[in-house]
């Protein structure tokens, strides 16, 4: 793969990453919370005492105990994709902040509507969930800050207007802290999610490049022994496996007369025109090092021998293209197929092709030979 396909690719794919995470943490912190709801309200209506108010304690705990399940309802499918993972995310934050209306209005009406101590385990409940939704719903700040003030506000409003007016200060300032609370733990939180994606993207980069040529960008022979092994280990019945082995002839008069950079320039054409030829499922081209290739295949002996012939022919009738001139390439290719009779094990089996392409140089090259 192309270095700048790579590197859009990997910007694309942080950026799903981000959101994925997000959304994960998002619905993992909501469900920790959500219950919480409906048992703070349990608990202030007894303390005001059940039986005067049971209708009103079934409404208001009811509907917080249908907000904490939607809570856990909500969740990431297999593979979600950035548009269904931005829907969930904007569904869950639509129950967060109605949980949180549902209590900033019930704690405001046990002011008016419940005896002690009922107002006075609201308004500590309150003061709870708000610093709780500073801490652990810190993903996004509007719908965060939207949250605490669901929560506080209503509060400090009935406060206010029943003359505690030092007390709705006191909770003015404490609604202040947790907003200054939320922005730090906002930041901390994105600081932490940005290095834990960089650390995977740095991890999937330095296997990409244990994996893949750095010149050509094919696979290199480390991918290629362990391509190889998986292909001959889960090899069934029905199926199977061939193997071909192709060098460039005469590789080192053509860095001679061209110089080194046009022999790269080969290279790299060459390893173009492998995976267009070799991309039906099951292929795999690699760089074995220097100016030879090889190709694992999902087919018999006759067919991989056809298909080494037509990219052979094509690759000898069409010159490639190497610093703006046009180079004739030839290749000879060793093909064969895995046979459990014949080779013990993949090293068996690749010497067996091995010699094959070794008698095609021998023959007079531009020539494929069965193993």
């Amino acid at each position: 793969m192309p270095q700048d396909v790579f590197s859009r690719k990997r910007v694309a794919q942080r950026g799903r990453n981000l959101l994925l995470q997000e959304l994960r943490e998002t619905c993992e912190r909501a469900r920790l919370g959500g219950f919480f709801y409906p048992v703070a309200a349990l608990l202030a209506f007894a303390a005001a005492g059940l039986p005067q108010r049971p209708w009103h304690a079934a409404t208001v705990v009811g509907a917080l105990l249908l907000l904490a399940v939607a809570r856990c309802l909500i969740g990431p499918s297999g593979a979600p994709d950035v548009g269904e993972a931005r829907r969930k995310l904007r569904l869950l934050w639509g129950v967060v902040l109605a949980t949180t209306a549902v209590w900033g209005a019930f704690s405001a009406w046990t002011f008016v509507a419940l005896g002690e101590p009922a107002p006075l385990v609201a308004l500590l409940f309150s003061g709870a969930f708000g610093m709780a939704l500073s801490h652990t719903m810190c993903m996004r700040t509007t719908p965060a800050v939207v949250a605490i003030l669901c929560v506080m506000v209503p509060s400090q409003a009935v406060l206010w207007a029943s003359d505690s007016r030092w007390i709705a200060l006191m909770w003015m300032v404490y609604m202040l802290y947790m907003l200054m609370v939320l922005r730090r733990s906002h930041r901390e939180y994105r600081a932490r999610l940005e290095l834990e994606e960089d650390l995977r993207q740095q991890r999937d980069l330095f296997e990409r490049q244990s994996q893949v040529d750095g010149l050509t960008g094919i696979a290199n022979r480390r991918e290629f022994g362990a391509a190889l092994l998986r292909a001959v280990d889960s090899l069934v019945p029905g199926r199977a496996i061939s193997l071909l082995i192709i060098d460039v002839d005469h590789f080192k008069r053509l860095n001679d007369s061209f110089g080194h950079r046009a022999g790269d320039a080969c290279l790299v054409a060459l390893a173009k025109r492998l995976r267009e030829h070799f991309a039906e499922p099951g292929d795999v081209p690699v760089r074995l090092g220097g100016e030879e290739f090889g190709v694992v295949i999902e087919a018999t002996a006759a067919d991989a021998f056809r298909r080494a012939e037509r990219f052979r022919g094509a690759l000898a009738a069409e010159p490639m293209q190497a610093l703006d001139r046009p180079v004739t390439v030839t290749v000879s290719i060793g093909c064969g197929q895995f046979d459990p009779a014949r080779h013990e094990d993949a090293d068996a089996f690749y010497g067996d092709v091995d010699s094959a392409l070794y008698r095609a140089k021998q023959a007079g090259r531009n020539r494929t030979e069965h193993a």
